[in-house]
């Protein structure tokens, strides 16, 4: 059976880690590298690194601050903010990364998602999706005034044959009140494309309920990790618990 996924997320502004509630209200949180090295030496499945300011203004990503963050990893390594071009993803595999996370990009261009999917391979290619609940349904949040419904959104990148969904309840975001299981159910019965789950997980009891009740392999998360006294072998015992295969 496949091992299920525990994956910390680290969000930046540009200057030190960050955590939003809702996706506002950004709280300085700590210095990435040293976050880094705390979550490598717990042995992590993977980490993601996000720049979640970088698109909105109009900025690369630091790659010499995301170099200096991956060169404490031994595990593998997702990295998100700003990639708008081939060259973007081919300079952050280069110093490293083993995944690229594009969300704008994949709003506006889905032939550039057929492109970087055929340039670099499936697997090194994962979409962010933002998804906020309204009266018609589940839509994808987006700065950029595009309404689309999170089911669209997902057909149309399950199109492009990517490799994973990084899907994130703004509703939920930073609120540790538990995970919106029926949106992740409605997203995992849509694609067969893999699926990091991220938003709302503030105790145990929310781990054992988002894997009792969705098929879900990888679950993100922030807060519990930034504001409780809880770490992912936490997580990882509590799921083993619940016969839920884990890496140890």
């Amino acid at each position: 059976m496949l091992k299920v996924r525990i994956i910390p997320i680290l969000t930046f502004n540009g200057f030190g880690l960050v955590k939003t509630k809702k996706f506002a209200n950004p709280r300085m949180v700590g210095n990435p590298v040293q976050y880094a090295k705390v979550y490598n030496s717990r042995g992590v499945d993977e980490l993601v690194f996000v720049d979640i300011f970088a698109s909105t203004q109009k900025r690369k990503i630091n790659l010499k601050l995301v170099a200096d963050v991956i060169k404490e990893c031994y595990m593998p390594v997702a990295i998100g903010g700003g990639i708008e071009s081939i060259n973007d993803i081919n300079d952050l595999l280069k110093i490293g990364a083993d995944k690229v996370i594009i969300k704008t990009k994949a709003l506006l261009d889905k032939e550039f998602i057929k492109q970087a999917v055929t340039f670099f391979g499936s697997q090194c290619i994962s979409i962010a999706v933002d998804a906020y609940a309204t009266s018609e349904g589940y839509k994808i949040f987006n700065k950029l005034n595009i309404d689309i419904s999170i089911a669209d959104f997902i057909r149309e990148m399950t199109d492009c044959k990517v490799g994973e969904f990084v899907l994130m309840s703004v509703d939920k975001d930073g609120m540790m009140d538990g995970f919106d299981i029926d949106l992740i159910n409605h997203v995992i019965n849509i694609t067969n494309i893999p699926v990091i789950v991220a938003g709302g997980g503030g105790n145990m009891e929310h781990y054992n309920e988002l894997f009792s009740k969705t098929n879900v392999k990888a679950v993100g998360s922030a807060s519990i990790f930034h504001f409780t006294q809880f770490t992912p072998l936490d997580i990882k015992n509590e799921l083993k618990k619940i016969n839920i295969p884990v890496r140890i």
